[in-house]
């Protein structure tokens, strides 16, 4: 997909479609050429005055590109997005009412490609993009969920149910990635971008915390996922100890959790295997 091509087709069919009141540009495409390549998404946010006919209606995606396929997500408690795969290229659409423009906010760079309104000339880019450091309660859930998580895949590993195995490393893993975004935001401060799900994870994680990782992801192979399971663990001990003492909170008693998985593991019988 030619990006500026297809930013043009967005222009001017949303400068033609009376329902649209304002186009933003955001993700890699606003930051400039430089931050895209050949994989790079286009990042819309679609202002309209009636958002149900463009949600409810199929045929306008296929304006930009050669369509393939379109993911429909709901996002509650936010605005939905269309997800719209193309031959070469993926366009993903934010859909919310005109009057949001008012809301909206950003900790990084957006380009307004349509204002019909002028409802955007106060828009910015936050000076920040601060988290809130963890509470105690907070701190505690990840680490309680983390170890669940472990201590099922353990039980499925041993068992020989690799898919259920799977499902429970994505739990774990998910709750290990919240303590990374801790962890480093505790020592290099609230403002320090970790970004989302691991995304430009090159470029914010510690050099020793990416090495860890590279052992941290099991194949479908019982010995190889209790391998992954505890070199996961162990990054994870280490991090819920830094996180709490960068944090002043109570240190989470892990060791007795250790203890269990080791035993649960030992179990595996790798002679059938």
């Amino acid at each position: 997909m030619d990006h500026q091509e297809a930013l043009v087709r967005v222009v001017e069919w949303a400068t033609r479609n009376e329902n649209i009141r304002v186009v933003v540009l955001t993700g890699s495409g606003a930051r400039g050429v430089a931050e895209m390549d050949a994989l790079s998404d286009l990042d819309i946010e679609l202002y309209v005055d009636r958002p149900s006919e463009l949600l409810e209606n199929d045929s306008w995606y296929e304006g930009f590109g050669d369509l393939l396929v379109v993911e429909k997500l709901s996002n509650p408690e936010w605005f939905p997005t269309r997800l719209a795969y193309y031959v070469n290229g993926k366009i993903d659409f934010l859909i919310a009412p005109s009057s949001a423009t008012s809301e909206a906010k950003y900790v990084r760079p957006f380009r307004v490609l349509v204002d019909k309104d002028g409802t955007t000339k106060d828009l910015r880019i936050t000076s920040s993009s601060r988290h809130e450091s963890p509470g105690e309660a907070e701190y505690l859930e990840c680490a309680n969920w983390f170890y669940a998580a472990a201590l099922m895949c353990a039980k499925c590993v041993v068992r020989g149910e690799l898919w259920m195995a799977k499902v429970r490393e994505f739990e774990l893993m998910s709750q290990l990635l919240q303590m990374i975004e801790w962890d480093h935001r505790a020592r290099y401060g609230k403002e320090f971008d970790t970004w989302y799900l691991g995304l430009h994870w090159r470029d914010w994680m510690d050099e020793d915390v990416r090495d860890d990782l590279a052992s941290c992801w099991g194949h479908f192979d019982a010995v190889d996922s209790s391998d992954a399971l505890l070199q996961a663990t162990l990054l994870f001990d280490r991090l819920v100890d830094r996180t709490a003492s960068e944090l002043g909170l109570g240190p989470f008693a892990h060791q007795r959790v250790i203890q269990e998985l080791k035993r649960i593991l030992a179990q595996l019988d790798t002679s059938s295997i």
